[in-house]
């Protein structure tokens, strides 16, 4: 990937489930520098919920690379549905093209994407599809609603992705991630992990820091602007 600003890193930790029933893929085009980065939780502590997160994110960056994250998250929805697996999953999908001024990113479900801006702001680039986000939004009520933010109102099989763009020059790392990182660790963590010059570091410091004892399975991909 000799062209692309972009490095990535990954890191994972099965906490207290008993399956790593997350899964995150990384796509390359050394010859144009695109990175295509995907991020799945599968629904469920089972085996068949592992199998719908690998496939969803092989097949998810796979395809982003060569068009866009909308139409990785649909060609993992095709490819699960042709599978017969019977789990689904959240993802959330980004591309990281030199050439163009947009980082874009699409999503469903659980699955978040952060940005380090570089003003040093960490700002949220997606929202979750789930029913306790719906409450907060018509409501106003404000922290967790542990009785409604698992219960996922989109997914990699049901209802449309969405689709979001961030300002490349503006951005210096983004973070994918689970709910088992997003729910466990700080904002104050988050920016930490991504000011590491190396972005497997930072994904390490994440992982470890939700997922070693925690209760759900911790996945984070940090990409982070070369110098």
């Amino acid at each position: 990937m000799s062209r692309t600003p972009w490095r990535v890193g990954g890191a994972q930790r099965q906490g207290r489930r008993e399956v790593q029933a997350d899964a995150f893929a990384i796509a390359g085009d050394q010859a144009t520098g695109h990175i295509a980065v995907a991020v799945t939780d599968g629904i469920g502590d089972t085996p068949t919920a592992a199998k719908a997160a690998d496939l969803t994110a092989e097949e998810a960056a796979r395809a982003a690379l060569a068009a866009t994250p909308e139409t990785g998250c649909v060609q993992a929805r095709n490819q699960l549905a042709a599978s017969g697996i019977t789990a689904d999953a959240s993802i959330v999908t980004a591309l990281f093209d030199p050439s163009h001024s947009r980082i874009q990113i699409s999503w469903a479900g659980v699955c978040r994407a952060y940005v380090l801006t570089t003003e040093g702001q960490l700002q949220r680039a997606t929202y979750d599809h789930s029913l306790g986000e719906r409450i907060r939004r018509h409501t106003g009520k404000r922290g967790p609603l542990p009785l409604y933010d698992r219960k996922v109102t989109r997914t990699v099989a049901r209802h449309e992705f969405v689709t979001t763009s961030l300002p490349a020059c503006s951005t210096v790392a983004v973070l994918l991630c689970t709910d088992g990182v997003s729910q466990s660790v700080t904002d104050r963590t988050i920016i930490a992990a991504l000011q590491f010059d190396d972005p497997t570091e930072g994904a390490e410091l994440l992982a470890t820091a939700a997922g070693i004892n925690g209760p759900d399975n911790a996945t984070a991909v940090v990409l982070r602007r070369a110098h």
